[in-house]
């Protein structure tokens, strides 16, 4: 009898590798069929496309604001130098690159003189040119003369205004006085 029992206790070791291999088997199948079954997550990139619209700012000043060119005779020329110094200062207060036009009115306040934009004043006109900006030229009666070009963001730069009296003259006028304006924009 002992002998049956050391062959049935043989037996159950076998029984029981047999069941070790079968689970390690099934735990084998599970984890290749969960390995096929789950997604495998490769690294990737995308892009955002962002747009934004980042804006300056022009800020014009000149400096001094006014100016008494005194008597001028008829055909005659003054300039605002002070000797030899640019009188005017042009200055760019904004966050970008400047270009300025300058132009002054039609006539004086009181009417009686009369702003000849091209250089060539006769009878009872007057005009202005610019000394000093990067395109000096005679000022004309509107904005679309550009005289200055891409005055960086804080600058300054000095110029003069001349003057020029046409000739002849219909009376000896009293002091007259017009506006001459500067127009900055964001430099082309």
């Amino acid at each position: 009898m002992g002998l049956k029992m050391g062959c049935k206790r043989e037996n159950y070791n076998l029984s029981l590798e047999g069941d070790i291999k079968k689970i390690l088997f099934a735990w084998l199948v599970a984890l290749l069929l969960l390995g096929a079954l789950t997604p495998v997550v490769l690294a990737d990139t995308t892009d955002i496309h962002v747009t934004f619209n980042p804006e300056g700012t022009v800020d014009i000043d000149v400096s001094p604001k006014t100016y008494d060119f005194g008597s001028i005779n008829a055909g005659g020329y003054n300039n605002s130098s002070s000797m030899g110094a640019l009188y005017f200062t042009l200055y760019n207060n904004g966050s970008v690159p400047m270009d300025t036009q300058i132009w002054s009115n039609i006539t004086t306040d009181s009417d009686a003189l009369t702003l000849d934009g091209n250089g060539a004043p006769g009878q009872d006109a007057y005009s202005f040119f610019t000394d000093g900006l990067d395109a000096d030229n005679w000022i004309p009666s509107s904005a679309s003369t550009e005289h200055d070009s891409g005055l960086a963001a804080s600058g300054t730069k000095d110029f003069d205004i001349n003057l020029t009296m046409g000739s002849p003259l219909t009376s000896n006028f009293a002091q007259q006085r017009t506006m001459i304006n500067l127009t900055g924009s964001v430099a082309a």
